[in-house]
C-alpha cells in the first residue's frame, strides 16, 4: 500500500457535479448524464462512490443542524438512467462527505506477484480476484477506488471478482478490459493471445484505446502486429494447466514439447526436427516430464534421456 493519492479526484468532482445537475435537470440533461456514464467504466465507479458518500450525509447534515427533505432516488449509476432527487441544503453536506471519503480512502494498493522459474503458481489478488501464472511470469496490480489495472509479463489466467470498478490487464500494446470473467492473456515474442472462457471482455489498443475485438466465450484472439485473428477453442482444455494438466488435442509433437517445457520450466530438446510433425493426443501431468516422454515413446519410435540442462528426445 502506498500513500494516499488524489489523482482520481477530478472524476469524483465531476461525478458530484453531475449529481447536482441531475437534481432538477431536463430530459436533455438526463440523456447527457447517461452518455457520460457510458463513456468510461470509471464514471460508473465514481458515481457509485458519490452515492455512498451521500449515505453519510445525514450525519454530516445533523452536525450542521440540517434536516433532510427528500431521499436520494435509486442510484442512477446502477440503473444507467433516472432522476436524482436531492434536497438543496443537503447537497453541500453530501459533497463534504464525498471530500472526506476521498481524502481518507483514495489510496493506491499495489501488488507485485511472480511465479518461480520451475512451476506455475496461483495468487489471490487484493480485490478478491485470482491469477494463475506460468513459470517465470509476473503481474503488478494497481488498485484505486475507481479502477483495477494489471500489468502482465508472460502468461496469466484471471478469474475476476465482479464489481463496479473496472478490471484491465495490459500486456504490451494490448489491454483486456473485463466485466466479471475467466480469461487468459499470453504475451511472448511480440505476440499476444487472449482466450475467453467465461463472461465478457473487450480487447483494446493500450495506447489509443481503440477497440480491437469483443470475443465470445470459447474463442481465442491472436494478435500480431496490426492483425487480429479470432478462432474457436476448447477453453477448458487450453486452461487446464491451472490444475497441473496439459490437455493435447491433435497437435504436432514439437508444439506439445515446447508447451510442456514452458509450463514445467524444464528444457526439452528435440534432436530430430523431422519428428516434430508427429501428432500427439492425451492428458499429461505437468509435474512429471518422464511420464510425458514415456507416453510419447509408447506411441512413436521416440526415446529420451536426462541431461544436465533438462531432457533431450531423439529417434529410437
Amino acid at each position: 500500500m502506498t500513500a494516499p493519492n488524489l489523482h482520481d479526484s477530478p472524476i469524483l468532482a465531476e461525478a458530484a457535479r453531475w449529481m447536482e445537475r441531475a437534481r432538477n435537470g431536463s430530459e436533455e440533461d438526463r440523456r447527457a448524464f447517461r452518455a457520460w456514464l457510458r463513456e468510461r467504466p470509471e464514471h460508473v465507479a465514481a458515481m457509485d462512490l458519490v452515492e455512498r458518500a451521500w449515505r453519510e450525509t445525514p450525519r454530516a447534515a445533523a452536525s450542521r443542524g440540517l434536516r433532510p427533505r427528500a431521499r436520494l432516488a435509486e442510484p442512477a449509476a446502477a440503473r444507467g438512467a433516472g432522476r436524482w432527487r436531492v434536497a438543496g441544503p443537503l447537497l453541500g453536506a453530501a459533497c463534504a462527505a464525498l471530500a472526506a471519503v476521498a481524502a481518507w480512502t483514495l489510496t493506491v494498493h499495489e501488488q507485485h506477484l511472480a511465479a518461480p522459474a520451475d512451476r506455475t503458481a496461483s495468487f489471490a489478488l487484493a480485490d478478491g480476484s485470482r491469477v494463475w501464472l506460468t513459470p517465470g511470469s509476473a503481474v503488478t496490480m494497481r488498485a484505486t477506488l475507481l479502477g483495477r489495472s494489471v500489468a502482465l509479463d508472460g502468461e496469466g489466467t484471471f478469474d475476476v471478482k465482479h464489481e463496479r470498478r473496472p478490471f484491465a490487464v495490459t500486456a504490451g500494446d494490448v489491454r483486456v478490459v473485463d466485466r466479471g470473467t475467466l480469461f487468459s492473456v499470453a504475451r511472448r515474442a511480440g505476440q499476444t493471445a487472449v482466450i475467453l472462457a467465461r463472461g465478457a471482455i473487450d480487447i483494446e489498443d493500450s495506447r489509443s484505446g481503440a477497440l480491437i475485438a469483443t470475443p465470445h466465450p470459447g474463442q481465442q484472439v491472436s494478435l500480431a502486429g496490426d492483425t487480429a485473428t479470432i478462432a474457436a477453442i476448447d477453453a477448458d482444455a487450453a486452461l487446464a494447466w491451472r490444475d497441473g494438466r496439459l490437455v493435447v488435442q491433435d497437435l504436432p509433437l514439437a508444439a506439445v514439447m515446447a508447451r510442456f517445457s514452458q509450463l514445467s520450466g524444464v528444457p526439452i530438446a528435440l534432436r530430430d526436427p523431422a519428428m516434430g510433425d508427429l501428432r500427439v493426443y492425451g492428458t499429461y501431468r505437468l509435474g512429471d516430464v518422464a511420464q510425458f516422454l514415456d507416453a510419447v515413446g509408447a506411441l512413436y519410435p521416440v526415446a529420451w534421456r536426462r541431461t544436465e540442462r533438462g531432457y533431450e528426445v531423439f529417434r529410437r
